[in-house]
């Protein structure tokens, strides 16, 4: 009796809608590739098809000193990485470096999730100091507010979020643009 009842909440399960018999792009896309919530730029020491080859990539990558390298799954196999990289010219010395060692190292550009919301970008930094310029013009202007991120390919980016509608968003940056500032729109 309570196999038969088992069996039959089971097949309805998929009927209430719990559950679908096949993938949706989100859950293909999060089972197979990663989700990714903070942009910036990684060194990929290496791709390798199984979890235990790029584990012993790794490990050699950290015997030689670079000892934040983890494995990062993909839709083609393994990626051994070093994330974290601020600005593309740490990531051109920590590349020149990883060659010394013997690793053909690439920089590849991460980008992360869209959020799905109106941004006014101020700008581009090529480093932090650059960047945080930009938004202690933009404080002293009067745009409180405006923050920084990670560029996917290196340095940083300032930004202020919150509109309510493309209207209001497109009528701040012709303030913005009034008072000096080369203001973008754009969905992120």
């Amino acid at each position: 009796m309570l196999a038969c009842l088992a069996g039959g909440l089971a097949a309805s399960v998929p009927a209430l809608g719990l559950s679908r018999s096949t993938p949706g792009f989100e859950s293909v896309q999060q089972a197979c590739g990663r989700l990714e919530f903070v942009s910036g730029l990684e060194a990929v020491f290496g791709r390798r098809k199984t979890h235990q080859q790029a584990l012993t990539l790794r490990s050699q990558i950290t015997a030689r000193g670079f000892v934040n390298a983890n494995v990062i799954q993909g839709c083609d196999g393994f990626r051994v990485v070093v994330r974290g990289i601020d600005t593309f010219d740490v990531g051109v010395d920590l590349q020149t470096e990883a060659r010394r060692e013997g690793f053909p190292v690439t920089l590849e550009c991460i980008q992360a999730k869209p959020v799905g919301r109106l941004e006014a970008i101020f700008g581009h930094g090529r480093d932090r100091a650059a960047a945080q310029a930009l938004v202690n013009r933009a404080a002293a202007a009067g745009f409180e507010g405006v923050k920084l991120r990670n560029d996917p390919c290196g340095g940083f980016e300032a930004y202020l979020a919150g509109f309510q509608d493309q209207r209001e968003a497109e009528a701040f940056a012709a303030q913005a643009r009034a008072r000096g500032f080369d203001v973008v729109l754009e969905h992120n």
